[in-house]
């Protein structure tokens, strides 16, 4: 079942924002393309053979997993709307290609659209998704899934081998402007068609998660994308190709750069499937553009919105005992899982100057007073990170630990010719030049922690300024290299994806998520073993080594983490005792959450009359530490 399935192995690039833009526009006119030729005409399920996947296919020889737990609350009711908030309208409402790589749009691509197989959060087992069993060869490089006849697109039309294969061919297409998505996806072979329900694909070397890959492509469908990747990318810009998801972009209620609706979908292929109940609770998704962190706390406060994510450990601590929270009106949770922790910090440019040398790279990085920026601004609440895979079993413990420290700055500044200062006590080389730096960001909560580092800066004889603009702006920016240093965020993953990186060959082309331009042969060596490991222990020892290897290389200068998740809401929801997934965040409410008709009742009463308290006994929620102190289950892919 597709509407709950978790990605756990694409990644996810947010540059300090969840969505972006300028603007909305149309783009031309729908138009329906032919689909690609294949072995046999598309045709209902009656007339293709049992033996080509029709009616009567036994799946004999075949994979399949009808088994597994479900992920939703059975008590969940379905109905109702949830409102949240987005910094800025998506640069692009397409979920491929150019500017489509951010957090928001991972988000709604899970929402519209399906793919074939996905990995249960809990079990990591392969579930079914639009493919009902699956084969994978011997040799584990060839790969064979059988769709399921029911499986529709919201424009009713049925899926069938034939989009998966031109969703394949997108994502290979160069016109679409996303390098990484045509170097991963090149690695297969064009898949072939053995039926409308049948689809054969190759793998052109061998590589673990190469099945997890192609098994969870976004499958849209033929007659929509089959054109050139550069026209995808005009036509597509601020709508989308329906999908076979439960849920389709509302174009109706889209309000150019304020607003935008998910509605879920009456006709939904699968929705009678028990393994999906209490899943896709709401009948509607609806974001709004609030461009100020503070406007929103405001606008939830006053029930503008249904939750708060609350980013900033100040308000955290000092803002959230108000009095609807007091009377438990709002609840709020401090929640804990296994949700893979991120990186975040100073990203340096490695191509030119004068962050081509590690040693100002380390020198910047021992002026970056974490310790003081946590203890004074964020109360205590983050933990320094010393690691590229923060908090997992695949952080070297041998990693050192940077800590601040102006006299060894000092010293490799020097070393590097920055070593003597003009009569207004900058740094000056040898010709005379400063060391003068700009850092570029989108959100006002930047200023405030990088006001320090530029202090700090200052002292030793640096001068860096700091410019706010738009998060396209930035975004833009960032992807054509034109910066020195940027403060960005990634989000993390179970499986660690080196490849998609750091990885040499991304280095130099834009659009990549080597933003700093590592090269490294040794961590291409190791990059090439772990693609074709198989056994989990090692893995480790090799990400491990990588980790240790980009410390070394210091392309960041790391900030900190936070191993829960801190939200605010209102006391009208119900949800399942774990609130978010095992691996999961509050992405999840969306999938997982519904709206109690007591609660909503109970809530509406106590909005009217003072005297009425809610639940106000929650505050921390560690269900997922003590399952997993129970359990003890590691992170084994099963079925490969």
């Amino acid at each position: 079942m597709s509407r709950f399935i978790n990605t756990i192995l694409t990644g996810t690039l947010t540059v300090s924002l969840l969505s972006l833009i300028i603007g909305c526009g149309g783009g031309k006119k729908e138009t329906a393309v032919k689909a690609p030729e294949i072995s046999q005409p598309v045709t209902a399920g009656p007339d293709v053979s049992a033996e080509m996947g029709g009616t009567g296919f036994t799946g004999e020889g075949w994979l399949n997993n009808e088994s597994y737990e479900p992920i939703g609350d059975p008590s969940a009711k379905e109905g109702g709307s949830f409102t949240m908030a987005l910094l800025e309208f998506p640069a692009t409402l397409r979920t491929q290609g150019k500017d489509s790589n951010t957090q928001f749009m991972f988000m709604v691509e899970n929402l519209v659209y399906e793919s074939l197989i996905g990995v249960h959060s809990l079990t990591l087992e392969f579930t079914p998704g639009l493919a009902t069993h699956w084969k994978i060869s011997e040799d584990k490089q060839t790969y064979w899934f059988r769709m399921n006849p029911k499986a529709r697109f919201s424009d009713g039309t049925p899926v069938t081998t034939a989009d998966v294969i031109a969703s394949w061919k997108l994502m290979v297409d160069p016109g679409i402007l996303q390098p990484y998505s045509n170097l991963l996806w090149g690695k297969f072979e064009e898949p072939v068609a053995e039926s409308p329900y049948i689809l054969r694909v190759h793998a052109k070397e061998l590589n673990w998660k190469f099945f997890l890959y192609f098994g969870g492509l976004a499958i849209m469908p033929a007659k929509y994308i089959s054109i050139p990747g550069s026209q995808y990318l005009a036509d597509y810009q601020f709508k989308m190709p329906p999908g076979s998801g439960l849920y389709v972009l509302d174009d109706a209620a889209i309000v150019k750069g304020r607003s935008l609706t998910l509605r879920k979908r009456s006709d939904y292929w699968d929705r009678d499937n028990p393994k999906a109940k209490g899943t896709g609770n709401f009948d509607q998704l609806k974001w709004v553009v609030v461009s100020d962190e503070r406007l929103t706390f405001e606008k939830f406060k006053k029930g503008e919105l249904d939750f708060y994510q609350i980013g900033r450990a100040q308000w955290w601590i000092e803002e959230t005992e108000f009095e609807n929270i007091q009377r438990g009106l709002v609840q709020k949770r401090k929640i804990y899982n296994d949700d893979p922790q991120g990186v975040s910090g100073i990203v340096f440019n490695m191509r030119k100057p004068p962050f081509d040398d590690k040693r100002m790279r380390q020198a910047f990085t021992y002026l970056m007073n974490r310790e003081k920026m946590i203890s004074q601004l964020f109360f205590n609440e983050y933990i320094p990170t010393d690691s590229y895979f923060p908090g997992s079993v695949y952080e070297n413990p041998a990693n050192p630990k940077y800590r601040f420290d102006p006299d060894k700055a000092v010293k490799l500044l020097a070393e590097c010719g920055w070593k003597n200062r003009d009569a207004n006590g900058w740094l000056v080389n040898d010709k005379g030049e400063h060391l003068d730096l700009e850092l570029t960001f989108d959100q006002p909560s930047v200023e405030r922690f990088m006001t320090v580092v530029q202090e700090d800066l200052k002292k030793v004889g640096i001068n860096l300024s700091l410019k706010q603009t738009t998060g396209a702006t930035m975004f833009k920016m960032v992807n054509e290299r034109k910066f020195q240093i940027h403060w960005q965020q990634w989000g993390g993953l179970v499986f660690p994806n080196p490849e998609n990186d750091i990885h040499s060959t991304l280095a130099d082309p834009d659009n990549t998520n080597n933003l700093a331009g590592v090269k490294s042969p040794r961590i291409d060596e190791l990059i090439a073993e772990y693609n074709v490991c198989f056994v989990q222990a090692r893995r480790v020892e090799i990400i491990r080594e990588i980790d240790s290897i980009l410390m070394d290389i210091q392309p960041f200068a790391l900030a900190w983490f936070a191993p829960f998740h801190r939200i605010l809401y209102w006391n009208k929801f119900g949800h399942p005792p774990y609130y978010f997934a095992r691996t999961g965040d509050w992405r999840g409410i969306v999938s997982l959450w519904w709206i109690d008709p007591d609660k909503e009742k109970a809530l509406e009463a106590a909005l009217k009359d003072p005297s009425i308290k809610m639940d106000t006994t929650h505050f921390k929620q560690t269900y997922w530490p003590e399952w997993n102190a129970k359990h003890g289950r590691g992170y084994e892919i099963k079925g490969l």
